[in-house]
């Protein structure tokens, strides 16, 4: 199964950022997730698919690991 997942960050403070995200083949089931900068915990606080999270969790860890939080990026496989 191909997923092509949209994440754009919703709000940023200083201890966390937090990303609506979606597959295309689905957009209407968005989900939201926060990162807590200061653990690098990942949570979903907007449920959907777990299989969605999960791409969207591990690639914004991604970009936390890398030092950017940018305003949109993606997942596609």
């Amino acid at each position: 199964m191909a997923f092509y997942i949209l994440i754009g960050k919703v709000a940023e403070t200083d201890a966390a950022v937090r990303y609506r995200f979606y597959d295309t083949g689905f957009p209407d089931e968005v989900g939201e997730l926060r990162l807590d900068k200061r653990t690098e915990s990942i949570e979903m606080i907007q449920p959907t698919r777990q299989a969605f999270f999960d791409r969207a969790a591990a690639k914004i860890s991604r970009h936390f690991r890398d030092g950017v939080l940018p305003d949109q990026t993606f997942w596609a496989s």
